[in-house]
């Protein structure tokens, strides 16, 4: 993990932050173009500095639509490791019913916490968090599967093999789950975006340092920049922001499992 991965789960960041972090940061570049290099006028060929401006814009066009997809592509990983949760605790419970009715009793007891660990694990909002119910749910998982064990090895038959393989399986989709609960952009990416943004909006302000007053106008690339990288962000970050993946698929299976009790 790396040292910004660290720090913002050691240190989680609202959603304002980052976005106004992230335009105060290149609105600041724009107006360090314009007034820094006002009294040089020949400090760059205008010419120039417009061809360099459009070449970079087309770079940083390119560049925030090829991490914006890796991001999406992680955000549906993870959507996906959702789903199949859902299903292997659903196959799950259905298999408990083959154990005889004490064990049946405790396993279901069992299979309930676990869900709702599993619940709250995509609820959280923060690294510890995630770290603490997943191993709550590991803790939940690995006495069902003392269960099925204890019964395959008094009675041993395809029903309790069966039985065993669906508790098999919610370690498997859980350690699925916990592969997809990264980063998908790398620092030395997030580096370069931030950098030719920077980059650009100077030249923005450069380009615009002949105009009198503030030029609010100056703002709107700043503006749609940070909207852009904001919300590569908030879909890059697992579990926290604006934009993550809700356990919709888990709360529907633990909403059928108390009616059914009910």
């Amino acid at each position: 993990m790396s040292w910004i991965q660290q720090l913002l789960n050691d240190f989680p960041m609202s959603s304002a932050v980052i976005f106004w972090g992230l335009f105060i940061l290149l609105s600041s570049a724009a107006y360090a173009g314009k007034y820094l290099l006002k009294n040089h006028q020949n400090a760059f060929n205008d010419d120039q500095a417009k061809i360099v401006l459009g070449a970079i814009l087309s770079l940083l066009g390119l560049l925030i639509g090829f991490v914006l997809s890796i991001s999406i592509g992680g955000y549906n990983d993870r959507q996906k490791t959702e789903e199949n949760e859902m299903v292997v605790i659903g196959t799950a419970l259905q298999r408990t019913q083959l154990l005889p009715l004490p064990q049946q009793e405790q396993a279901k007891r069992l299979l309930h916490d676990y869900l709702n660990a599993r619940i709250k694990f995509f609820e959280a909002e923060s690294h510890p968090e995630n770290r603490n119910w997943s191993m709550t749910s590991t803790e939940k998982q690995n006495n069902l599967w003392k269960i099925a064990v204890i019964e395959a090895n008094t009675t041993p038959n395809p029903v309790m093999a069966s039985v065993l393989t669906a508790y098999n399986d919610l370690y498997i989709a859980q350690e699925k789950t916990t592969v997809s609960w990264r980063y998908q952009i790398p620092d030395i990416v997030w580096g370069l975006l931030i950098f030719f943004a920077i980059v650009s909006n100077f030249l923005i302000g450069y380009n615009a340092r002949k105009e009198h007053g503030e030029n609010l106008l100056i703002l709107v690339l700043p503006f749609l920049m940070t909207l852009a990288l904001f919300i590569i962000a908030e879909i890059d970050i697992p579990g926290k922001g604006v934009i993550h993946v809700t356990p919709d698929d888990l709360l529907s299976l633990q909403a059928i499992w108390n009616s059914q009790i009910k």
